[in-house]
């Protein structure tokens, strides 16, 4: 064999299979195949997504467009509110949601509820604002709006006279609608120079606002009404009244907080151990403390009706809030106003109910617990059948704190014997009880020698034979 074919066959390819790819090679080849791909669908799938919600926004957009030129062809821009809950439209195959906002602009500008500024300025015109957005929307934080503004087709304000803005809600906040509205001239007001008013007012609308428009300068009593509502003050039921001045060219504004009340029930003197024939003043009052105030009503024995604080009212026995000042408080019926005392190792406190709260409309999931203090007595009818109780003012040095608000209860007429056990429930403090021949009757005190507590009642005899009763207890 010649050196050269020698050299030929050392150059060439090996017999053996050994030419083409590795399978590292492969691998790589296919991780990048997949890398572009993957590129590929997610860039047309981005494209796709776009292109949908491209078309959805233009339906978005064209659907509020719509709703501005339907609110454009209402003649009476008042009508024209906020949805209270947004309205599904259903367009290929997409669900939109559209809401609309209205709110008056007064002259000089301002964002008060139905159209109110701290200038008083009368109403210019509606500002609208329609805002759709639909199911699988890209940005949900950037919906489809569109706004306008209206103005009245007639002439709203004179410039001779004013306009009354009236503003119902609940205590949450939210706009209460449906409340009928009504302004006359405040009685006994020297000068007055208001005028009775010729047209209704109209109740008030979704965002709970009512227009009194072309009002004659003057002072108005503003009424707002319905049944089974009651305001923050918890004075009427069914009504609450402001009294508001009105200058010409200008708006006066009257807010309310009014909404359906909530109802109260009580069980009284549940500290004290199952006694039959407990018995408690027929005139005795209960006290309603809450964050916002302080209410007192009638014992009745029915469901007391009261403005539905979300927080509720702390009940007590007695008359905590003077009704005739306001400003005085009883605080010895308030167990949490009497002072830690310690007895041995043992310490005594005192501690309020638990506060019972109520929907609006709706009864309180809880039955109030009103403690009292209760006392059994043995009494002489020739002392006089009726049985009555006066509150004493002065704090003592057991640790009452005192009570300047007088209280005068009576049990009626219960003595008929001349050895007569009575079991009776007052609130806490110190008391002195008599007998007489009136409800009124204070003539003959009854002493407290022979006055024993109940089982959960603590009693202080003073040496005045008047009985305070303390409600504190052991920790």
């Amino acid at each position: 064999m010649s050196i050269f074919s020698r050299l030929g066959r050392r150059l060439s390819p090996l017999a053996r299979g050994e030419s083409g790819l590795t399978l590292i090679e492969i691998l790589v080849a296919m991780t990048i195949f997949g890398i572009v791909s993957v590129g590929i669908a997610a860039g047309v799938t981005a494209s796709l997504v776009n292109v949908r919600d491209s078309r959805d926004r233009e339906t978005a957009l064209n659907l509020a467009a719509s709703q501005i030129d339907l609110v454009r062809s209402v003649s009476d821009v008042f009508t024209v509110n906020d949805t209270p809950t947004a309205t599904n439209v259903v367009v290929g195959g997409v669900t939109f949601h559209v809401s609309r906002s209205t709110n008056w602009e007064p002259f000089n500008g301002g964002d008060g509820d139905c159209g109110s500024n701290s200038a008083g300025s009368t109403l210019q015109y509606k500002r609208v604002k329609v805002t759709v957005t639909w199911d699988g929307m890209r940005n949900d934080t950037v919906p489809a709006v569109a706004d306008t503004l209206l103005a009245p087709n007639s002439r709203i304000n004179d410039p001779t006279k004013g306009t009354i803005l009236v503003h119902v809600f609940g205590p949450d906040g939210t706009d209460r609608s449906g409340i009928a509205v009504n302004a006359v001239p405040t009685p006994g007001v020297t000068g007055n120079t208001a005028a009775a008013l010729t047209v209704t007012p109209a109740n008030t609308d979704v965002q709970g606002c009512s227009y009194i428009l072309k009002v004659t300068p003057g002072t108005y009593d503003v009424t707002v009404t319905k049944a089974g509502y009651i305001a923050d003050d918890n004075k009427t039921l069914g009504s609450a009244t402001k009294t508001v001045g009105v200058a010409q060219g200008t708006s006066a504004s009257a807010a309310f907080q009014f909404d359906n009340a909530g109802l109260f029930s009580s069980a009284l003197a549940v500290n004290a151990a199952p006694t039959p024939g407990i018995l408690v003043p027929t005139n005795l009052d209960l006290s309603y403390l809450s964050t916002y105030g302080n209410y007192v009503r009638p014992y009745t024995g029915s469901a007391v009706p009261l403005h539905p604080y979300a927080d509720g009212y702390t009940v007590l026995a007695g008359k905590y809030v003077d009704s005739v000042t306001s400003s005085q408080v009883c605080p010895a019926l308030d167990p949490e106003a009497w002072p830690d005392t310690t007895v041995g190792s043992v310490t005594y406190s005192g501690h309020r109910p638990d506060p019972v709260a109520a929907s609006p409309g709706q009864p309180a999931a809880n039955t109030a617990k009103v403690t009292m203090g209760v006392i059994t007595v043995v009494l002489n009818k020739a002392n006089g059948a009726y049985i009555n109780a006066v509150s004493q003012s002065a704090a003592t040095t057991s640790g009452n704190p005192g009570c300047p608000v007088a209280m005068s209860y009576t049990f009626g007429s219960k003595v008929t014997g001349s050895s007569q056990s009575v079991t009776l429930a007052l609130p806490w403090g110190t008391w002195k009880l008599y007998q007489g021949g009136s409800s009124t009757a204070t003539t003959s005190q009854i002493g407290n020698s022979g006055m024993t507590p109940s089982t959960g009642t603590t009693i202080i005899k003073e040496s005045s034979n008047a009985v305070t009763f303390d409600p504190r207890v052991a920790s």
